[in-house]
């Protein structure tokens, strides 16, 4: 379980002199291991006798505007975690780049989307490890007219994504051994606001929606709740 805090200084874009601008963004993500994630057992989940890892990290990127349609964004990420009630722990770490061209055909608006990333662990025991992933992606986002108004207009937002490791990632699965993961596809679906984010007392995103990763295997392999465009993840 992941979230991540961020605030973001400037807007990407060009001024009025075609002058480029660049956005930051930073970012203080926690994660929460589980020992057990069953939906069929909700109250499991959530039971403090049920989290097994902890890591808080700090991150950076940079939006960069290299046409109206085109953009790129680095991104380095470095964090610090461990087992609860253990020993075991790591430095982690993580770089990418991304890429978004847009475009619009009438109402639609859609994007392309191309990711490449390192991911890499440096345990206080044991051997140093990472893995690499490309990812390439699909958003879409088209206007409805329930629960629109006349100057508030809702936006159906949906991807279509999928994900290759360089190699099978394998890690610990509890009593069941090892298991390992070597792609998955994710599907997702949200609402929003064109023109304005949403607002929930003090937290303020773009949309609110699902998002189901699948293996090609079937293997549902996380659900992840979107807030904002797989672009700025």
């Amino acid at each position: 379980m992941r979230t991540s805090p961020r605030w973001t200084v400037g807007e990407a874009g060009f001024n009025d002199q075609g002058k480029r601008r660049f956005a930051y963004t930073f970012r203080v993500p926690v994660t929460l291991g589980l020992t057990r994630f069953d939906l069929d057992d909700i109250p499991s989940i959530i039971d403090l006798d049920n989290l097994s890892t902890l890591s808080v990290g700090f991150g950076a990127d940079m939006d960069i505007p290299v046409s109206n349609r085109f953009s790129l964004r680095p991104i380095a990420e470095v964090g610090y975690g461990g087992v609860i009630g253990d020993s075991d722990r790591a430095w982690i770490w993580r770089a990418g780049l991304r890429g978004r061209y847009g475009f619009e055909a009438g109402k639609l608006d859609w994007a392309l989307l191309a990711r490449v990333g390192i991911t890499g662990i440096a345990p206080n025991d044991g051997e140093s490890d990472d893995f690499s992933f490309t990812s390439l992606a699909a958003e879409f986002a088209y206007p409805v007219s329930w629960w629109s108004s006349k100057d508030d207009q809702t936006m159906l937002y949906w991807n279509l994504g999928y994900t290759s490791f360089i190699e099978d990632i394998e890690f610990s699965a509890g009593p069941l051994g090892v298991d390992s993961v070597a792609n998955y596809l994710q599907f997702g679906m949200a609402l929003g606001r064109k023109d304005r984010p949403i607002k929930i007392w003090f937290l303020k995103f773009d949309r609110l929606g699902l998002a189901y990763k699948y293996s090609d295997t079937g293997r549902l392999r996380g659900i992840e709740i979107l807030f904002r465009s797989l672009y700025d993840l």
